[in-house]
């Protein structure tokens, strides 16, 4: 399939979801698209109904048109949101749309760098699909020399922009580990096939953690956040465990099952004192440690 013709497809797709719009809106608005190459007064009515239907069939995209008002829309919206995958297929390819066409204005759009690794995705899903493991060079931050490893694919997770994959290493057939991609190096298929273990679910794999560390054991956790952190989690949930118990003073005190991995504690520091840890206790002994030793490093 031609680049230009995908480009098209998220064109259409992002168009119409972003509101009713009759043929004549998107006839408009393809006037002055950039994928119009042979620049057309409208879109071709054989290939707009051509496209809606490889949309709808590539997709799962199902793009209607409302006879009483002669407009277009994307009838499966709730089932797309209720997706997690066609949702951020969809999420994706609205940025890259805009993106592209956007090119000569980057003086007023700013992006955030990826790390790299992700030109691996498309190997690794290959390889999960295929069931054959994968060799490559990986080079860890606690290690002070890059080794080489062959890995049974399991699943790929994305934590703040980085990618990781998680699977079985050859030399430890009984433990499940977590690589990131922009660490490897020299990633290739092999002839060997492993066998999908049947008691590996990747949203349980990672369910009782935040990011990708699974390096603490799950437990309650209890935080009491000022107001205006109380609007941001509740907005935007650390986890999916959290549970939002009761104010007390103004706080809202917020309730998790969750490992105290690194990543998670990091988390909590990013919203300085508008949040206290209540429990575990040894959760509340590292933040007291902390503001300690931040005390006598600024106020001795």
């Amino acid at each position: 399939m031609a680049a230009h013709q995908v480009n098209v497809y998220f064109w259409l797709i992002d168009t119409i979801a972003s509101g009713h719009l009759t043929r004549e809106d998107i006839n408009r608005r393809w006037a002055h698209c950039r994928y119009n190459e042979n620049g057309e007064s409208e879109f071709p009515e054989r290939k707009f109904h051509r496209y809606k239907e490889e949309i709808q069939e590539i997709f799962d995209v199902d793009i209607r048109c409302n006879r009483s008002h002669n407009y277009y829309y994307i009838d499966n919206k709730d089932d797309i949101s209720g997706g997690f995958t066609r949702k951020w297929l969809l999420n994706a390819m609205a940025v890259h749309s805009m993106m592209d066409q956007a090119q000569d204005m980057n003086e007023c759009i700013l992006y955030e760098d990826i790390p790299e690794g992700t030109q691996y995705l498309s190997l690794i899903v290959d390889a999960i699909k295929q069931r054959h493991q994968l060799r490559f060079s990986y080079h860890s931050f606690n290690s002070k020399e890059e080794y080489e490893l062959t890995l049974a694919p399991y699943c790929l997770k994305v934590f703040k922009q980085r990618w990781y994959v998680a699977g079985c290493p050859s030399t430890h057939p009984n433990e499940r580990r977590i690589y990131a991609l922009d660490r490897v190096k020299n990633m290739r298929p092999t002839d060997l096939s492993f066998i999908y273990p049947i008691d590996f679910n990747a949203k349980e794999f990672f369910a009782p953690y935040y990011g990708v560390f699974r390096n603490a054991t799950p437990t309650k956790v209890l935080i009491e956040a000022k107001p205006e952190s109380a609007k941001f989690l509740r907005l935007l949930p650390l986890h999916e465990s959290q549970k939002e118990l009761r104010q007390f003073n103004g706080n809202t005190f917020f309730e998790y099952f969750i490992a105290p991995t690194f990543d998670f504690i990091q988390e909590l520091r990013t919203h300085g004192t508008d949040i206290r840890v209540r429990e575990p206790e040894v959760l509340v002994e590292i933040f007291r440690k902390e503001a300690q030793k931040a005390y006598e490093m600024y106020c001795q």
